[in-house]
């Protein structure tokens, strides 16, 4: 009998061993995009001179929002290549974001508005989701076009979007908070 209850343990723990090998397993494969989005997080905001406090700050606004990890990371990386103050950084995710997220919702996406303000900053013409972020606020883009076509470089561009962007949508981005 003690010889029976003895293999009987043996084989309770090894299938427990078996299965605790699996759970870690597991939770070593669930984590791996998180891991990998914190990473590229961390690299975007360290190459444009921002610090990983900032990054973490940046992506837990916006992933209040989104409360999805892919989509906030990639609209955090935008905003790091895009701003090039802690000022600039916090009125997009604490103002503009919150506002538009809260007029729109998902039909205007917002790391598509953080991609397409980046972009328009690099050349200079309003593109993707910034349109709508405009047009729906009834800012006239080929009048902003003008604007972006005054400045003389990308950093004004982007201050451009984000002071045109936070005079709109700042008060809704307040209330939604």
């Amino acid at each position: 009998d003690l010889a029976d209850a003895a293999e009987n343990g043996a084989m309770v723990l090894s299938g427990a061993l078996v299965g605790l090998a699996g759970a870690l397993a597991g939770a070593a494969e669930s984590t791996r995009e998180y891991r990998t989005d914190q990473t590229k997080l961390k690299v975007a905001f360290e190459d444009t001179g921002y610090s990983v406090e900032q990054a973490k700050e940046a992506y837990r606004e916006i992933y209040g929002l989104l409360a999805e990890d892919d989509t906030s990371v990639e609209a955090a990386n935008h905003l790091a290549e895009l701003t090039r103050t802690e000022e600039e950084l916090a009125t997009w995710t604490g103002d503009i974001l919150p506002g538009v997220f809260a007029k729109f919702g998902d039909p205007l996406p917002l790391e598509g508005l953080t991609e397409a303000a980046n972009e328009t900053a690099k050349v200079g013409t309003v593109t993707g989701s910034l349109a709508d972020a405009l047009n729906w606020a009834g800012i006239n883009e080929d009048e902003f076009n003008e604007k972006l076509a005054k400045c003389s470089n990308e950093q004004e561009r982007s201050q451009l979007i984000t002071k045109t962007l936070a005079d709109v949508y700042t008060d809704a981005g307040k209330s939604f908070k």
